[in-house]
């Protein structure tokens, strides 16, 4: 027995219709790895840069002490910005591409990381800057005894008093 379908082109459509909602994941799929895959080879290959330019060992000087910290500074700056490139990306194609809650997280924590670091290491910096001029200034201490002060007494230490 042959049963007619009244609406034989609304069938037809719906089921065009599944098809193209099952592909749409698929092409969004396809969408997001064409975007992010360079955006992250070029993020990854920043970080090695940042990595290698990273100073070793302890400085033997002022001067070595500056340009590392300098370097810091600078090749941290870098990173940061990467970074910002990476979250910008992620937080706007979260829910299109359907990115896990655990790698937005992961961006912004690298996020604050490189900019924790880079805030102290160009801290660093201003402070190498200001022991120069101390030291170049004599070498005053300014939680020392100076004219017109009276040395802090210790009164920690037995027989201080």
């Amino acid at each position: 027995m042959h049963r007619f379908l009244p609406n034989r082109s609304l069938l037809l459509g719906l089921m065009a219709a599944g098809v193209l909602v099952a592909a749409v994941p698929a092409k969004a799929n396809e969408i997001c790895q064409n975007e992010f895959q360079p955006l992250l080879q070029n993020h990854q290959r920043i970080m090695q840069q940042t990595q290698a330019a990273m100073p070793r060992g302890r400085p033997t000087s002022f001067d070595q002490a500056r340009a590392n910290a300098q370097r810091a500074c600078n090749a941290l700056g870098t990173a940061q910005t990467s970074f910002e490139r990476l979250k910008k990306w992620v937080t706007d194609n979260a829910d299109f591409c359907q990115l896990p809650e655990s790698m937005v997280n992961d961006v912004n924590n690298g996020l604050n990381n490189v900019t924790r670091n880079r805030r102290q290491a160009c801290q660093g910096v201003a402070q190498l800057d200001r022991q120069r001029r101390q030291a170049e200034a004599g070498g005053a201490n300014p939680f020392g005894p100076g004219p017109g002060r009276r040395p802090q007494l210790d009164l920690r230490t037995p027989g201080a008093l």
